[in-house]
């Protein structure tokens, strides 16, 4: 007997991918849009076009948190530890993370090493995935021409990894909420970007998978910054 039965993540990844499609064929026909009425759009005009480019890049970013948050780090993850260099590891990631929000908002990405190497044991998809929500977070709430700085530290047997952006903050009222699913701390992103309020609460999920933590300090009109410790052990 054939099953043929689909699991819910399966079919979520599926409408995802159309999804993707479709949004990718709008972003597409607005790019030729926009190339052709370059010199003729008025004002308005240009503001529709960046309004559609801008709804895309948050569409495109609210599909993947839902597909992500019926992966398999929620309830059964399956984590692939391996042995990781973790200074090579995040050097790499902020040289390679790209966002349309870095180039819109000339936002500067660094990274502050240590002398000393770090090895740590785990999954690195899974850890890549929790610090691109905390990026994507921090450049979302960066003003313009502003720098969001990446940092890592030992402190004995375990690492201390901070991402600090100059933002617009968090109010006091909803940082209770910030790690909740869907929390209602969600807010538009200084360039009106969307959210749906999932990225850090998916952050925490993989972080404490790997029997670590994370949490944040913000002051309003200064900043954020969001600390993740990970143990150094020999495996998860």
């Amino acid at each position: 007997m054939i099953n043929d039965s689909v699991s819910g993540e399966e079919v979520l990844a599926r409408i995802g991918r159309d999804l993707q499609g479709k949004i990718a064929r709008i972003r597409s026909c607005n790019h030729m849009l926009t190339a052709f009425f370059e010199s003729m759009a008025d004002e308005d005009q240009q503001k529709c076009f960046a309004a559609i480019e801008q709804d895309c890049a948050d569409l495109k970013s609210i599909i993947h948190n839902l597909i992500d948050l019926d992966r398999c780090y929620e309830e059964n993850p399956d984590l692939k530890p391996s042995p990781t260099h973790l200074n090579r590891f995040l050097g790499n990631l902020v040289d390679n993370y790209n966002s349309e929000a870095i180039s819109q908002k000339r936002v500067k990405l660094h990274f502050e090493d240590i002398d000393e190497p770090i090895h740590i044991i785990f999954d690195p998809q899974a850890i890549e995935r929790a610090f691109s929500y905390v990026l994507s977070n921090a450049i979302k709430f960066s003003q313009p021409d502003s720098e969001v700085v990446v940092k890592v530290i030992r402190y004995a047997n375990v690492a201390n990894i901070s991402v600090a952006d100059q933002g617009i903050g968090i109010p006091k009222k909803l940082r209770p909420y910030l790690f909740s699913k869907f929390t209602k701390a969600a807010r538009r992103g200084t360039n009106g970007e969307e959210s749906a309020g999932l990225g850090l609460y998916l952050a925490k999920n993989i972080v404490e998978k790997h029997q670590g933590s994370i949490w944040l300090e913000s002051e309003e009109g200064t900043g954020t910054n969001v600390f993740i410790n990970l143990p150094i052990r020999d495996r998860l």
